[in-house]
């Protein structure tokens, strides 16, 4: 895999915010490593071109994890070929783009499950191992 990439390109789409933006993300990766604190860039909020964008995305390349959420639209969790660096996409219903991330973090927060959410799913787990016990203790199921 080549690594370097070229970052120059024709004027009409190049911002000059890749390379300052390359270097943020290696100096949060430093800060996620060195004292734990997680950073975010929101690359919605950057005046990035489309060809600036690619070309992030095929900097920091695809690591071993990838995850698709459906809720309200897709979203996507990209772990990329920097450990600790994650791109995160939302999508709408009709897949456009609402939302673009670079998570610097262990884990992001969208896929650790939310104590609400566990909650709801214990006395959901409660109710179906009743009704499989009771199932199972029915006199149709138990041997003459």
């Amino acid at each position: 895999m080549n690594d370097e990439i070229i970052f120059m390109t024709s004027d009409a789409s190049h911002t000059g915010n890749l390379t300052p933006l390359v270097h943020e993300i290696r100096h949060a990766l430093f800060q996620l490593i060195e004292s734990g604190k997680e950073s975010s860039i929101d690359l919605r909020r950057l005046p990035l071109s489309p060809q600036e964008e690619h070309q992030l995305e095929t900097f920091l390349g695809y690591g071993e994890v990838k995850a698709d959420i459906q809720a309200l639209g897709d979203t996507v969790l990209i772990e990329s070929r920097f450990s600790g660096v994650w791109l995160e996409t939302h999508y709408n219903q009709t897949s456009d783009i609402l939302g673009k991330y670079v998570h610097i973090c262990i884990c992001p927060q969208l896929i650790k499950a939310q104590h609400q959410d566990m909650s709801f799913s214990l006395s959901q787990l409660e109710i179906a191992v009743d009704a499989l016990s009771k199932s199972n203790e029915s006199p149709d199921n138990q041997e003459s």
